[in-house]
């Protein structure tokens, strides 16, 4: 009897220590609170980031808080949102900065408290981030200025309309496209604006410069509002498929232009694509793993043949 009774206390003993020990075990597989923060909340391109960003949150099993400003010109509140993100304490940081210069001090603040970050879209100037995320945007810019200056037949006036100024990703862009169209001594740049990512002064920039060059010959939208606004002033103008434009990101007022054959080509970026890897990604540095410096997410050309096939697919 009593070495029953001796049987169940070592028994018993044994399942209290290691209850006892499952708190320390389970600490090492804690919940990652990973926190996205782009240029703006509104957009459909931000939408399909946070749904990225989501899918990889619910695969990875880790909390997910997708927050940023109303706005892409609003620099100071996004420095805001990081500092608050720094004082709750979240582990890790995706951010696409509103200004590449402008954020870099909140973002080596954030790694200086131990939290790692990665540039998501849009890079910041500051060596100390683990991993831009996003397109290459200098190749992107390429890519544009070789559609338009093909489909231009290598001759003619171009007007370039900026997002915001100060956006790393734009200037890159910006950077890229000019090296090519250096290559060609038939094309000349005659006006570069920006429109503050509002299409509305897309539209105001492309009307003025229609009537400042009346044989203006080709538009470079650089980012999502340039092209649909430069698109409505062309249309409006009554010069479809004689002024080309060549734009980013297949928002809806793209893509049906573009369908239409107002726009010629959409340089299409992969959003989804680039708030699932920064998830995942972030996860797996705060695991100890090593993360690729670099992922270039990649980019597909939309002509107005693909974009009529989009817009079939669409539900009704």
């Amino acid at each position: 009897m009593r070495w029953k009774l001796t049987m169940i206390f070592v028994v018993v003993g044994g399942l209290l220590l290691s209850l006892i020990a499952l708190p320390t075990s389970h600490a090492q597989k804690k919940q990652w609170h990973i926190a996205i923060v782009p240029k703006a909340l509104t957009g459909e391109y931000w939408v399909r980031c946070k749904k990225g960003a989501e899918a990889a949150a619910r695969q990875f099993g880790v909390k997910l808080t997708f927050i940023g400003p109303s706005a892409e010109t609003e620099v100071d509140k996004q420095i805001d949102i990081v500092e608050n993100l720094i004082t709750r304490g979240v582990d890790a940081i995706g951010i696409s900065p509103c200004d590449g210069k402008a954020l870099v001090p909140v973002i080596e603040k954030a790694i200086a408290k131990g939290i790692p970050v990665v540039t998501v879209d849009s890079d910041a100037k500051t060596n100390k981030r683990l991993a831009y995320i996003g397109t290459d945007n200098e190749k992107a810019g390429e890519i544009a200025a070789k559609e338009l200056a093909k489909l231009m037949g290598g001759k003619g006036k171009v007007l370039i309309i900026q997002g915001v100024p100060g956006a790393e990703n734009l200037m890159q862009r910006v950077k890229g496209f000019k090296r090519v169209i250096a290559k060609y001594p038939q094309i000349k740049i005659v006006s570069e604006q920006a429109c503050q990512s509002d299409q509305t002064k897309a539209l105001d920039i492309t009307e003025n410069a229609l009537t400042a060059h009346p044989d203006l010959g080709g538009i470079f939208g650089v980012n999502a509002p340039g092209a649909p606004g430069a698109a409505q002033a062309v249309k409006a103008a009554g010069k479809t498929g004689k002024v080309k434009i060549v734009g980013f990101d297949a928002l809806p007022d793209t893509v049906r232009y573009c369908a239409e054959g107002v726009i010629q080509a959409i340089v299409e970026q992969r959003p989804y694509r680039m708030g699932y890897l920064a998830v995942r990604y972030l996860k797996e540095a705060l695991e100890g793993k090593k993360i690729p410096r670099m992922v270039d997410t990649g980019v597909d050309i939309i002509t107005p043949e693909k974009a009529r096939k989009m817009l079939l697919q669409k539900p009704k």
